[in-house]
């Protein structure tokens, strides 16, 4: 009786969050609504406000003239109509990274974005502000809240405030240090990862940037 009682309440929680507005952890400004992960048309962020539920930031879809994998093979693994709409965006990171003809290239790109996504479940790290603080201190992360603030998002993983920074260095126009959410949103998040995969400088820490100290990272 009891068993069933908690599972009725859940039931009610999904219900009572679906569809209601939802915003994002560090720039509230980013409005969406509560949704399941497999009906979300757009990227999908962490919440505290939807329950069993995601906060689903609607996307615009991107133009269909990018074919480097095909709905047939994507669906296969992910027949959802999230995984209709990621397709698009997963097509133009991959002509972006320039390796549309190259079928092991192309499953390295997609086994990264499924691993560093939960398997295309989520576009930023799921917890709360105090789940993160052990990385206050570690990834570049100085300051109390970095490691929450400066979360693994994006279809390759971007996490700390030293890749934020060293992108948004080199690439202003995706704000990912003064608007981190903005690495999260899939059509920010598909060229950044054909940016990362073609310029592993981003990555290894060859492009020089400044700490807070002015010592080089």
């Amino acid at each position: 009786m009891i068993i069933a009682f908690i599972f009725v309440l859940s039931l009610l929680s999904s219900y009572t969050t679906y569809g209601q507005q939802c915003q994002g952890t560090s720039n509230t400004g980013l409005t969406g609504h509560c949704s399941s992960v497999n009906n979300c048309q757009g990227t999908v962020l962490a919440s505290n406000s939807c329950g069993e539920n995601k906060c689903c930031i609607n996307g615009t879809p991107m133009p269909s003239t990018f074919s480097c994998i095909n709905a047939t093979d994507f669906n296969i693994l992910y027949n959802t109509t999230r995984a209709t709409f990621l397709q698009q965006f997963l097509n133009y990171g991959i002509y972006l990274a320039g390796i549309c003809d190259n079928c092991q290239a192309k499953a390295a790109f997609l086994a990264v974005a499924a691993t560093m996504t939960n398997n295309f479940q989520t576009d930023e790290a799921i917890g709360s502000t105090a789940e993160f603080t052990k990385d206050d201190t570690s990834h570049g992360n100085y300051q109390t809240g970095d490691g929450s603030k400066f979360r693994r998002r994006g279809f390759f993983g971007l996490r700390g405030r030293e890749i934020y920074t060293r992108l948004q260095i080199q690439y202003p126009q995706y704000q990912t240090l003064s608007n981190p959410e903005s690495a999260a949103l899939l059509e920010n998040s598909a060229v950044i990862a054909s940016l990362l995969w073609k310029n592993s400088n981003l990555q290894n820490g060859n492009t020089q940037i400044y700490d807070h100290t002015n010592e080089i990272v």
